[in-house]
């Protein structure tokens, strides 16, 4: 993610507006992260994957195939048998 300053912000704001077309932009001031500037396809994305709670009775079946399919990568197996201690 690129990030600004916010001072940095007010002097390019077009680089700022073409750098979220392409991905976020964090904005901080005083070195602390305040702001992300995204584009409105990101945005709408967003509002539209936001995150709904479900009962499993309540869940979409093509949702809880999805989930049922679900495979951990190779590299994470080690994982598994945390799990079981």
């Amino acid at each position: 993610m690129v990030r600004v300053t916010g001072e940095q912000l007010q002097k390019t704001s077009g680089f700022v507006r073409s750098e979220a077309r392409r991905a976020p932009v964090e904005v901080t001031y005083h070195g602390r992260p305040e702001l992300v500037v995204l584009s409105v396809e990101d945005y709408a994305l967003l509002r539209q994957n936001r995150n709904v709670a479900f009962t499993r009775a309540e869940m979409p079946a093509a949702r809880l195939e999805r989930i049922a399919n679900n495979r951990m990568d190779a590299e994470h197996a080690g994982l598994d048998a945390l799990m079981d201690d």
